[in-house]
C-alpha cells in the first residue's frame, strides 16, 4: 500500500489525539469528513493502524516508577522468552535487540519495592532468563 502525504498527515494528527471529531480533522486537513473516514478505514484494512488505544498517566494510577531492562535469554530460548514476559501486565514493552543484551522490556511499578518484587519473581522466573540489567528512569522527558 502506498502512504502518501495526506495518509502522513492523518496519522500524524490521530497519534496526537484520536478522539478529535472526524469533521475537525478533516478541516485542518482540508479535505472531507467522508475522506478522512475513507483513509482511516483504508488504513486500519491494511494494518497501517493497528489499534486505537489511551494514553494514561501511569502516575496518577500508582505506578510511580519506570524502569527498562536489558534481559539475555538462553540460546534458541528468545521467543520463547518473549512471549511469556509479554503476557505480564507490569511489563509494558517488550523489544529484541542485539546490542548488550537479547531483549529490552519496559516495566512500570507501584515504586522500587514493586519493581525489585518484579524482577526477581515474574522476570527471572521465567524459564531462559539468564541475565538482567536494569536501568531506573529518573525523569521523562517524553514518553
Amino acid at each position: 500500500m502506498k502512504i502518501d502525504e495526506m495518509d502522513l498527515r492523518l496519522l500524524n494528527l490521530l497519534q496526537k489525539d484520536s478522539s478529535v471529531p472526524l469533521v475537525r480533522m478533516a478541516s485542518s486537513l482540508r479535505v472531507t469528513e467522508g475522506t478522512v473516514r475513507n483513509r482511516i478505514k483504508r488504513l486500519r484494512r491494511t494494518g497501517v493502524i493497528r489499534k486505537f488505544t489511551i494514553s494514561v498517566d501511569s502516575t496518577a494510577i500508582g505506578q510511580n516508577v519506570v524502569a527498562f531492562i536489558l534481559l539475555n535469554a538462553a540460546p534458541g530460548r528468545l521467543a520463547d522468552v518473549a512471549k511469556r514476559l509479554s503476557t505480564i501486565d507490569a511489563i509494558s514493552e517488550v523489544y529484541e535487540t542485539h546490542t548488550y543484551s537479547d531483549m529490552l522490556l519496559k516495566v512500570r511499578a507501584k515504586n522500587s519495592s514493586d519493581l525489585a518484587d518484579i524482577i526477581a519473581n515474574r522476570i527471572k522466573t521465567v524459564g531462559g532468563v539468564v541475565g538482567t540489567q536494569v536501568i531506573t528512569v529518573l525523569n521523562a522527558w517524553k514518553e
